[in-house]
């Protein structure tokens, strides 16, 4: 996913998509906040226990909402209402979901899905390789998979607040141990000292560590990536949730 859109807003960007006005825009408009501390992406935790990277984002809603959000009318934006509009948005669906589609060779079971009022994102439903792992009345927790690699991505609409929060989460190589210039410097005593001892920990393969490398590399370059991607999903997620709502109300 992270090498995903890396690969994808790298070539748009080349192509000129996200001129400085545009990014200028988006980053008014969508604000990167600190992961609130008693989210459910907050106390996500890996199984695994691999370190993880976490953001999140905020975007006000329009002003007609103010006065009906944690109301409990049929008019309020929720959570489903948001995670619906993402999956089906121009940016996700212009960029991400083609691949996607193409890599997990999905059918169109999951578009005909997010089309129907009754699918609510509930624990253990799927769309393409996210799964509904915890939600509850104002969030929603979704786990991604694909070859090895896991993450998550969290929706949110505060109670009583006016905005819409987005956040993710994906693995972070910085406690992985990559290779270092005395790694390729043939040192005998250390050597000597290292194979006398059974209670030193068996050192990483110099292989290993050169991947780490190079892994740190590609994720210090993704994560900037990932930020600029992440306020143009917000964005668009928005754009969506307002046009199907004003079809709903014509």
């Amino acid at each position: 996913m992270v090498l995903f859109k890396f690969v994808v807003v790298s070539g748009v960007s080349a192509l000129g998509f996200y001129s400085y006005k545009s990014v200028n825009r988006v980053n008014q408009v969508v604000q990167k906040i600190r992961v609130p501390s008693s989210s459910l992406l907050a106390k996500h935790k890996p199984q695994d226990g691999r370190k993880e990277y976490k953001d999140a984002y905020s975007i006000e809603l329009p002003h007609r909402f103010k006065l009906i959000q944690g109301t409990g009318s049929s008019k309020q934006i929720s959570a489903t209402d948001v995670a619906r509009a993402f999956f089906t948005c121009q940016v996700f669906s212009s960029f991400e979901k083609p691949m996607l589609s193409y890599l997990l060779r999905t059918e169109q079971r999951d578009e005909r899905l997010l089309n129907f009022k009754a699918f609510r994102f509930n624990e253990g439903d799927e769309v393409l390789c996210w799964t509904v792992v915890e939600r509850d009345l104002q969030q929603i927790l979704l786990r991604w998979e694909y070859k090895g690699l896991k993450g998550t991505t969290w929706f949110c609409v505060p109670y009583k607040e006016n905005i819409i929060l987005f956040g993710s989460s994906f693995p972070s190589p910085a406690n992985l141990e990559s290779a270092k210039i005395d790694d390729f410097i043939y040192d005998t005593p250390k050597k000597l000292f290292i194979d006398g001892s059974r209670n030193l920990p068996q050192d990483v393969p110099l292989s290993v560590k050169i991947r780490n490398f190079w892994l740190k590399i590609i994720y210090n370059i993704s994560v900037p990536v990932h930020v600029l991607y992440s306020r143009y999903l917000l964005e668009s997620t928005l754009k969506k949730l307002l046009d199907d709502r004003d079809k709903d109300e014509d």
